[in-house]
C-alpha cells in the first residue's frame, strides 16, 4: 500500500508548474503516486512520453461521461478545470484505492518539506482542510473565496472521506461558477467544503501548521527564516507554498504577485526565487525536447505591473 495517492488537473498553461511541483515531491515525499488528469491532449502526450516515475497521466476522455460533457459545453475552460478537481479526486479514490491517504493538489503548489507533516497532525481524521488565514488586506476575500483554500484537499478512503468527496463532486458538476455567487454561497469548487465540519463532525481536521498552504494572501503575516536548510514560517516548518498569482512572461521574466509588490527580501529570496529558477530550468529543458510547445506564458501588457523580475 502506498502512503499517498495524489490527484491534480493539468492544462497546457500549467504544465511547467506541475513539473516543478513534481520535482518538489520527488525531493520530499516517498511512497506516493500522483495521478494527473490531462485537461489538454498535448499534456497527456508529453507526460506519457517522458514517463516520470510515480506520475500516472490520465486522458481526459477516460473520465468524461454525458454529465461532464454537458458541463464542459456550458462552462469556460477555467471553470471546467475547477469542476474536474473533485471529479478526479473521487475517481482516484475509487479506481486506485490502495493508499493510506489521498489529496487533490493544485499544479501551482511546491513542497519545501514532507507532506507527512500535514497528515501526522491527526492521522485518524477523514478529511483535511487548510484555512486561508488571510492577512488583513485580504479579509474581504473571505466573502468571495471562503474560509478554506481547495488548492489542497486531503482525505482518507473511509466512509466519511468518500461521502464528502462524492458530495463535492456532485455539487461542482451541477454548479461551478467562475465568479462569486453570494446568494448560493458559491465560488468555483471552493466554498462547498465549508460545510464539512458540520456535516462530518469529528472527522475533519483543519491543518494547524502555518507552513501548510502559505500563499500571497497570508505570507506577509509571517517571519521567514532558514534554520539549517529548513525554511520556517514563524515557528512552523514551511511544508508547501501555493504560488497562486505567479505569472510567466517567458523563460526569463516573471511577475511574482498580481496583487502587490512583495517587499520582504526573505520571502522573495528564500521562497520565490528558488521556484522561479526551477521554472526557468524546466522551460528550457522541456523546450529542448518539445521546441514547438510554447504554452504557459502571458503577454506582459496583460499583467499588472506589481512585481516583475528577470532571471
Amino acid at each position: 500500500m502506498d502512503n499517498y495517492h495524489f490527484s491534480t488537473v493539468v492544462s497546457q498553461d500549467h504544465l511547467y508548474k506541475f513539473i516543478a511541483m513534481y520535482t518538489s515531491l520527488e525531493a520530499h515525499c516517498t511512497g506516493y503516486q500522483i495521478y494527473v488528469l490531462c485537461a489538454s491532449r498535448v499534456v497527456y502526450d508529453i507526460l506519457t512520453a517522458i514517463r516520470f516515475p510515480h506520475v500516472v497521466p490520465v486522458d481526459l476522455k477516460r473520465i468524461e461521461d454525458d454529465e461532464l460533457l454537458y458541463a464542459k459545453r456550458e462552462r469556460i475552460f477555467h471553470a471546467y478545470c475547477w469542476t474536474l478537481k473533485p471529479v478526479f479526486l473521487h475517481y482516484v479514490m475509487t479506481q486506485y484505492p490502495d493508499a493510506r491517504f489521498f489529496a487533490h493538489l493544485d499544479a501551482d503548489l511546491f513542497f519545501f518539506n514532507t507532506p507527512d507533516l500535514l497528515f501526522s497532525e491527526k492521522p485518524d481524521a477523514s478529511l483535511y482542510l487548510t484555512h486561508h488565514r488571510n492577512s488583513p488586506s485580504f479579509w474581504k476575500f473571505y466573502y468571495v473565496t471562503g474560509v478554506y483554500n481547495t488548492g489542497f484537499v486531503g482525505c482518507r478512503g473511509d466512509a466519511a472521506g468518500l461521502a464528502a468527496v462524492s458530495r463535492w463532486r456532485g455539487q461542482c458538476v451541477e454548479y461551478c461558477p467562475i465568479q462569486e455567487d453570494p446568494m448560493r454561497r458559491a465560488f468555483g469548487d471552493q466554498r462547498y467544503v465549508e460545510d464539512w465540519p458540520e456535516l462530518y463532525p469529528g472527522r475533519v481536521h483543519v491543518i494547524e501548521s502555518l507552513g501548510a498552504n502559505a500563499a500571497l494572501w497570508n505570507i506577509t503575516e509571517y517571519t521567514v527564516s532558514d534554520r539549517g536548510g529548513t525554511l520556517f514560517l514563524n515557528e512552523d516548518p514551511l511544508i508547501f507554498y501555493h504560488f497562486s498569482g505567479l505569472t510567466a512572461v517567458d523563460a526569463n521574466e516573471y511577475n511574482l504577485c498580481w496583487y502587490y509588490h512583495i517587499d520582504s527580501d526573505d520571502i522573495v529570496d528564500r521562497i520565490y526565487l528558488p521556484y522561479v529558477r526551477l521554472l526557468k530550468k524546466t522551460v528550457e529543458e522541456l523546450g529542448g525536447y518539445y521546441p514547438d510547445f510554447h504554452e504557459g506564458f502571458t503577454r506582459r501588457e496583460l499583467i499588472p505591473a506589481t512585481h516583475f523580475i528577470r532571471i
